[in-house]
């Protein structure tokens, strides 16, 4: 139906073209000088570096911008529920410490990606290795004067299981041929649809708001970043948080 793959170009014919996405938040912050910092395992590489910049592969303007990318271990995250958390903020606060950047971005790939196993406590301890690393991440700012913001795309680890199987309900018919007992739980391995947070820490602010708007979205993310920086935020975007 479309091209999925626009680099190697595959499929050659296609029926609905890829979006063109411009003026994502890298572009605007690069025309305003800004140095950024890019970091990940593979698993979640391309999250902060292709579709961070629309679908778009390799560096905007490297002379501004540094991607590092972690390899992934290989054999089921289950395993390995810390995955590469450590090392990425290894790689971020020795960026910071260097003062490499002036904007970064990271993500931690454990609640996504142990979560799909649907292993609950697999999931818990990833939850807690990712809290371990952000406290780490957290200190580093602290003491070299730098925000941190904290954010997600969706939920998973927060849910981790179906409703109870009943066998008088449809929708749970195929759960007996899975083995399923009445009364029993089935692991839950997709994305929820809870809320996802936003907290924003800056160690040399003198005034703390708990609460955000009601209406406040992912899509304030990007121009709050813009204002943050003094940068004019496009007239398209939406308006910054408050």
């Amino acid at each position: 139906m479309m091209q999925y793959d626009g680099d190697l170009e595959v499929p050659k014919n296609f029926l609905v073209a890829p979006p063109v996405i411009d003026h994502c938040l890298s572009e605007v912050l690069i025309e305003h000088g800004v140095r950024q910092f890019a970091c990940s395992e593979t698993q979640k590489f391309g999250h902060v570096t292709f579709f961070w910049n629309g679908n778009r592969s390799g560096y905007i303007d490297e002379k501004v911008e540094l991607y590092q990318e972690i390899p992934s271990a290989l054999g089921g995250f289950e395993k390995s529920p810390e995955m590469k958390a450590a090392e990425i903020s290894n790689a971020t606060i020795a960026a910071i410490q260097a003062d490499q950047f002036d904007f970064g971005r990271i993500n931690y790939a454990n609640g996504d990606m142990v979560g799909h196993t649907g292993d609950f406590w697999a999931t818990v301890k990833a939850v807690e290795f990712v809290d371990q690393e952000v406290g780490r991440l957290w200190a580093a700012c602290e003491k070299a004067g730098v925000t941190l913001v904290v954010t997600a795309d969706h939920g998973n680890a927060d849910d981790m299981f179906q409703d109870k199987f009943d066998p008088q309900n449809q929708t749970h018919s195929s759960w007996v041929a899975e083995g399923y007992k009445q009364g029993t739980q089935k692991p839950k391995t997709s994305h929820s649809l809870s809320k996802v947070p936003f907290l924003w820490c800056d160690p040399r602010a003198t005034t703390k708001k708990e609460a955000l708007p009601k209406d406040a979205g992912i899509g304030q993310v990007a121009p709050t970043v813009l204002e943050y920086f003094g940068a004019k935020v496009p007239d398209f975007y939406a308006r910054p948080i408050r």
